[in-house]
């Protein structure tokens, strides 16, 4: 009993300890930092759900099977190293990683969308399958964060740039 109590205030000293931390890490963040990190953090959920849907009949029930892309390792690394990267860690090397990845999972998205066959299923007749809306809203999102990167790091230029002339 003693130990549940103890196990249980340190959970609760845990949780209050990264609720601050998590306080204080999203009042640095200004205007357009935040909304470009919940929309990094929406484009690694949404990569994670299946994109695709298609009808089955199993023993004459119809039945609706949901599938993931075939490349969907590269759409869920590429968006959590993005999320990771631009959301925790500055470094120098931070903007080129997310234009050179953001910019290439834009292009096999389309091309996939050009060509599902070839990038998103094997086995599948294109005329069977339909996009659940979860895939237009990931490449929305993925489009928004290459403009809402590019704003970002305008305004952390800009303010860079203002507090080396007060320095």
């Amino acid at each position: 009993l003693q130990t549940i109590s103890i196990v249980l205030l340190g959970w609760v000293h845990l949780m209050k300890s990264g609720s601050i931390f998590i306080y204080a890490f999203w009042q640095k963040k200004f205007g357009f930092d935040k909304a470009f990190f919940i929309l990094l953090f929406l484009q690694f959920l949404l990569s994670g759900f299946s994109w695709f849907e298609y009808d089955v009949k199993f023993y004459d029930t119809p039945e609706s099977v949901t599938i993931s892309p075939k490349w969907n390792f590269f759409f869920i690394s590429i968006s959590l190293l993005n999320f990771f990267f631009l959301g925790f860690w500055q470094n120098n090397w931070n903007r080129i990683w997310f234009f050179s990845s953001q910019l290439l999972l834009l292009i096999l998205l389309l091309w996939g969308y050009l060509e599902p066959n070839r990038y998103f299923f094997d086995f599948i007749d294109v005329k069977e399958i339909s996009y659940r809306p979860v895939f237009y809203l990931f490449a929305l999102i993925s489009l928004t964060n290459i403009i809402l990167g590019y704003l970002t790091f305008q305004e952390e230029d800009t303010k860079f740039q203002i507090e080396k002339k007060e320095v």
